[in-house]
């Protein structure tokens, strides 16, 4: 419980407020930008791109006593207009949940590509640890011990961000491990959040468009972010733009590498194919460490993840055999999934950039060499559009036949979207446009023949497809190929 007047304190210390009417002795017993989820003497955050006066008279109606805004509204209620609504949620939302995530250790994880699976070796290597499941913020799920459910965004809104890290607290949840999104930072979701341990992974063009990133350059300084705000950086030294993410990490008390070769702090080595994944060897000159761990995570680029994951939990203090059983735990949902049958591998993937695509085709010839690619996919509508030049010459250039279809695309017509990708196919003989996502990955497994590679892109283990505003039931891809290879 807090007062309005911690509020407007918390508000005029930043300049946020512009102006107000309300008591400040009004107590503050709940807080929520949802007018569905209104409970009595609650403040209520008027946001979101969709906003419509009616959810501030419901919300009104079922308990709120004040709310704040950018704007005033012609309703008799109490109010505080402010500069900046999405920080004032964070601000508020920090103070009402007591500042949980100083009580954390807190690990947060950005890339343009990486992030869920980063995320679930470092859980599975701290489940091990803690021998209990730790709590984890994810694309795919949300855990905290009172929380337990699939994910709607990779970082939470910060008024449920802040509610998760009080959760883990009062369950005990020592370590909590998240995905940290541009959008996080761009929207200030995680605005005033000190994370224990923050990790670079990559960065890649993608998030251009006029609802997302004007340009790469806003999409890098929203990245690096996390690294200004952490205490502990942990920096892949081989992406793009390292010195300038190193950098950007002066005031952080500890910052440490990991790479493909000995110029990091930590790099691997001797790498082994194996059936499900790759043997190798993490090695650490400075500490005088060397161990080999074992993945069973197809994808080459997954040892990158696996090493990271490995370097964070050294500074943890993680003992091997608890990293080794974590490791070979981990298989995301919808991340480089393989199934095999009757000569035919059917690999779901979530690659959806050019970063991804690069990575993932890059990894598929070294592991399929001389086999026929077949490969499913399309772009989103509405953003990114550099995803579509991105697809038809990345994906495009590396199969041998394409089936362009469905990806989320909003308000666009899925069809246009596909042409939009097609130009940048030189051959044209190579591809066909399905619209319906289910139809086209049917399609393409049941054509396949001995020895096809048929790779399924951009959706992973998502059951809906996002069209016109709302999420319409989809099979997944992964359910479709466990179904039609009837595994």
């Amino acid at each position: 419980m807090i007062t309005l007047e911690q509020v407007i304190k918390l508000l005029d210390n930043k300049k946020l407020i512009r102006n107000k009417d309300c008591k400040e002795d009004t107590q503050i017993e709940f807080i929520s930008y949802d007018s569905r989820n209104i409970k009595p003497n609650s403040l209520f955050f008027c946001k979101g791109e969709h906003y419509k006066t009616e959810y501030l008279e419901q919300a009104i109606s079922k308990g709120a006593v004040v709310y704040i805004s950018e704007e005033k509204y012609d309703i008799n209620a109490q109010y505080i207009v402010v500069t900046d609504i999405q920080k004032a949620m964070a601000i508020i939302a920090a103070e009402f949940y007591g500042y949980a995530f100083r009580d954390l250790e807190t690990i947060g994880i950005t890339g343009t590509k990486g992030k869920t699976t980063v995320t679930c070796f470092i859980q599975n290597i701290l489940n091990e640890y803690t021998k209990s499941r730790t709590a984890i913020i994810s694309t795919i799920n949300t855990y905290t011990g009172t929380t337990d459910e699939l994910s709607q965004m990779t970082t939470p809104e910060a008024v449920d961000l802040q509610r998760l890290f009080y959760e883990a607290k009062q369950n005990n949840c020592k370590y909590l491990t998240m995905e940290v999104s541009s959008q996080g930072y761009k929207k200030d979701r995680v605005y005033g959040v000190e994370f224990k341990n923050g990790i670079f992974l990559n960065i890649g063009e993608d998030h251009i468009s006029a609802r997302e990133h004007p340009n790469f350059e806003d999409y890098l300084h929203c990245k690096i972010q996390l690294v200004k705000n952490s205490k502990r950086v942990i920096i892949n030294k081989n992406t793009d733009y390292f010195n300038v993410i190193y950098s950007e990490s002066k005031n952080a008390q500890q910052v440490i590498t990991y790479g493909t070769d000995e110029t990091a702090d930590y790099y691997y080595s001797n790498v082994e194919k194996t059936k499900l994944g790759f043997k190798f060897n993490a090695i650490s000159k400075a500490n005088n460490y060397n161990q080999k761990f074992e993945i069973n995570i197809p994808g080459r680029f997954n040892i990158e993840n696996a090493l990271v994951a490995i370097t964070l939990a050294k500074q943890l203090g993680v003992d091997d055999d608890s990293i080794r059983l974590g490791l070979l735990k981990t298989v995301v949902k919808g991340r480089m999934n393989v199934f095999e049958k009757n000569g035919i591998t059917v690999i779901v993937d979530y690659a959806h950039n050019k970063l991804s695509y690069t990575k993932l085709y890059e990894s598929l010839k070294l592991d399929y060499p001389n086999r026929r690619i077949v490969s499913v996919g399309g772009c989103v509508g509405g953003k990114a559009y550099n995803r579509r030049e991105e697809f038809g010459k990345i994906v495009g250039g590396n199969s041998d036949y394409v089936y362009l279809t469905a990806v989320d695309p909003q308000y666009e017509k899925v069809e246009d979207i596909c042409r939009d990708i097609a130009l940048y196919i030189d051959d044209k003989s190579k591809y066909e446009i399905i619209p319906d996502r289910k139809t086209a990955v049917e399609k393409a497994i049941t054509s396949a023949k001995e020895g096809d590679v048929v790779v399924l892109v951009g959706k992973g283990e998502e059951e809906y497809q996002k069209i016109n505003g709302i999420s319409e039931k989809y099979e997944s891809d992964l359910a479709i190929a466990k179904r039609m290879l009837k595994i």
